[in-house]
C-alpha cells in the first residue's frame, strides 16, 4: 500500500510539474542576466521600429506537435506608433486562414519568434513573445487591419469564413544594426524586455 501511495505521489508531482511548465510556455520569459544592453531602450526600440516598418515580409517561427521549430514567411502588420505604450508598438499582427498549420501550432504552443532583417545594413531584429489567435472579426483590436484596402478580400475571399489573425505580443526583443552595436566578443545583440525596466 505504501508503495502504491508513493507511486501515486510521484505521478502527482510529475503531473503538477508538467502543468507548471505549460504555464511557463504560455508566457515566454528570459533571465535578465542573459540580456545584453548598453544603449537606452528608447534608442534600441526606435531603431527596431524603423526596421519593422521597412521589412514587411518576415519569418515567423512556431513549434509543431513533435517539438520541431517551423518557419515561414508572413506579412507583418504593425499597430500605430505609440511611445506611451512600447509593448503595443512592438506587437505584430499576422493575417492568415484557419486552415494553415501555424494556427494550430500556435494554439498548442503559443511561444513564437519573429525575424526581421536588412542584409544591406547588416541589421536584424528578433521578437520573442506569445501568440494570441483571434477568430472574431468583430473584435475591436482587429478592426484597423480589416479596414485596410484589399487585404480582407485576399486573405478571406468568403469573409468572415476562415478569418484568423495572430497577435504576437513581445516578451523581449534583440536588435543589432546601425547605431546599435552587438557585443564585440560574443556577438550578442542588444535587448529590451517588456514591460521595460
Amino acid at each position: 500500500m505504501k508503495i502504491l501511495e508513493s507511486s501515486l505521489g510521484i505521478l502527482m508531482l510529475a503531473f503538477v510539474g508538467g502543468c507548471s511548465s505549460n504555464s511557463v510556455m504560455d508566457s515566454p520569459q528570459i533571465a535578465q542576466d542573459e540580456l545584453y544592453r548598453v544603449d537606452t531602450p528608447d534608442v534600441i526600440l526606435k531603431a527596431a521600429r524603423t526596421l519593422m516598418e521597412s521589412d514587411e515580409n518576415v519569418a515567423l517561427v512556431s513549434v509543431d506537435g513533435k517539438g520541431q521549430p517551423r518557419v515561414r514567411t508572413v506579412r507583418a502588420f504593425l499597430s500605430e506608433p505609440n511611445p506611451s505604450d512600447r509593448t503595443k508598438e512592438m506587437t505584430v499582427w499576422v493575417m492568415t486562414r484557419d486552415s494553415t498549420r501555424k494556427v494550430e501550432q500556435l494554439r498548442q504552443h503559443p511561444q513564437a519568434t519573429l525575424y526581421f532583417n536588412d542584409d544591406a545594413k547588416l541589421s536584424y531584429l528578433t521578437i520573442m513573445g506569445k501568440a494570441v489567435v483571434h477568430t472574431d472579426p468583430a473584435s475591436e483590436k482587429v478592426q484597423p487591419f480589416l479596414a485596410m484596402e484589399g487585404y480582407k478580400e485576399f486573405f478571406w475571399p468568403d469573409f468572415p469564413k476562415g478569418f484568423v489573425m495572430i497577435e504576437i505580443q513581445p516578451s523581449w526583443i534583440e536588435f543589432m544594426g546601425p547605431g546599435v552595436k552587438n557585443h564585440r566578443q560574443h556577438w550578442r545583440p542588444q535587448a529590451v524586455s517588456f514591460p521595460i525596466e
